[in-house]
């Protein structure tokens, strides 16, 4: 009976833990995916076209900050191309017996995910709307 137990009690904590790490790896990417996204908006809607790559290299790691659970430091990237923003974050979760849960050299438990928004100018789009609107109220 106590042999029988000692592996039921072994199992049983190795679950657990496994749990908290995939619960980690889990918060994490949901949180890598919101911050790369909030900062690929905000510089989206910059006003000066040639201000969004530089507004958002200067503001993710501000974004990013700490708020990671388990991993590293969160490595991110901005790409732009036409009038799409592109940003990319990374990071790896920390395993403390990484290879017994992956192949060596496996990138199993590293977070990456990409965030694209569309660039416009709220102002220019305002004006023309308003100017559309002016249109139709004289012709009507």
């Amino acid at each position: 009976m106590t042999v029988e137990a000692s592996f039921v009690i072994t199992w049983t904590i190795f679950l657990f833990v496994f749990l908290i790490y995939l619960s980690f790896y889990s918060y994490d990417k949901c949180v890598l995916f919101q911050d790369a996204y909030a900062v690929c908006f905000r510089g989206s809607i910059q006003k000066q076209e040639d201000n969004i790559v530089p507004y958002i290299s200067a503001h993710m790691r501000e974004q990013f900050g700490k708020k990671y659970f388990g991993t590293g430091e969160v490595h991110g990237s901005v790409d732009r191309r036409g009038n799409v923003a592109d940003v990319t974050g990374e990071c790896q979760v920390r395993v403390p017996v990484h290879a017994a849960f992956t192949m060596y050299d496996s990138d199993e438990w590293k977070i990456r995910t990409r965030a694209r928004a569309q660039i416009i100018n709220p102002t220019h789009i305002i004006r023309k709307s308003r100017w559309i609107g002016n249109m139709l109220d004289s012709i009507g």
